[in-house]
Parts: structure tokens; C-alpha cells; sequence
């Protein structure tokens, strides 16, 4: 019978290599899509090579942000989500990252099914805005992960 030493908590069932290694994906898919130069909407829309890499590398970060979350449920004994979005509460109700953030999230968790299910109903205005201003929003999920991790 194995002991658990219950003064490091459950935090020693998580796989901080792992999550770090899916971290660091994110903040690779970013780095990829940073050089991609559209300078408006309509150009982006012509676009199809630009347009489909940067919907690929989206949802690149948003699994590896799913992965990361579900690895945190699973390591922490937390309760089970019926959905990727209510994966994102689990860790919001925990204090792992803020309330605020935790809709940003639960919206990517949307989109990439969105993305995944429903190909040609993907709303182009979205992944510009997207692209345009909301990346920080992955950077933003990595930081709340990683000063949980390092508490």
C-alpha cells in the first residue's frame, strides 16, 4: 500500500513535466502564427493558406489548454466535467485560475468544438478577432497555470 503524504497535498498527482511541456506547445503555436502579416479583415478572408494556419494553431492552443485542465481535474481528484467548457469552471472554482478568465476559456473551449464539429460554419470574423486581439488570452492561461503550479 503506497502512503500519501497528505502535507504536500494532491498536487504531488500532477504531472507539473507534462503540463509544462503542453505550456510550452502554447506559447510554440503562438510563436508561429506571430509572423503572419494580415492588415484587415478582407485580407484575411482572401487568405485561405493564412486564414487555415492560424485557425489550425488556435485550436493547437486551445487543446493543449484542455489537455493542461483536464490533467489538473484528473491530478487533483476534482469532480468530473461533462464538458471541456465545465472543465475550465472545476479549475475556476479551485482557485487554479480567476473567474474572469475562466469564461474567456470556457468561450475557446466552445470555439475549438466549434472548429472541430462544424468546419464550414466557422465564422471568419471570429478567428480575426481572434488573431487580432485575444492571443494574449493563451499567455494569459499559461501565466495563471504556472503561478499555481509554483505556489
Amino acid at each position: 500500500m503506497t502512503n500519501i503524504n497528505i502535507s504536500q497535498g494532491w498536487t504531488n498527482m500532477i504531472d507539473k513535466v507534462l503540463i509544462e511541456k503542453k505550456l510550452r506547445k502554447i506559447k510554440e503555436f503562438l510563436n508561429e502564427i506571430e509572423p503572419v502579416k494580415v492588415d484587415s479583415f478582407k485580407e484575411f478572408k482572401n487568405n485561405v493558406m493564412a486564414k487555415r494556419f492560424i485557425e489550425r494553431n488556435i485550436e493547437l492552443c486551445i487543446e493543449q489548454m484542455i489537455d493542461v485542465c483536464k490533467h489538473l481535474v484528473g491530478g487533483l481528484d476534482l469532480k468530473e466535467p461533462g464538458s471541456y467548457g465545465e472543465c475550465f469552471e472545476i479549475i475556476s472554482s479551485s482557485g487554479i485560475i480567476s473567474a474572469k478568465n475562466f469564461k474567456i476559456y470556457e468561450s475557446m473551449a466552445k470555439f475549438r468544438n466549434l472548429i472541430i464539429h462544424s468546419y464550414d460554419d466557422v465564422d471568419d470574423s471570429i478567428v480575426y478577432e481572434i488573431f487580432k486581439n485575444h492571443l494574449v488570452d493563451f499567455i494569459n492561461f499559461i501565466d495563471e497555470i504556472r503561478n499555481y503550479l509554483n505556489k
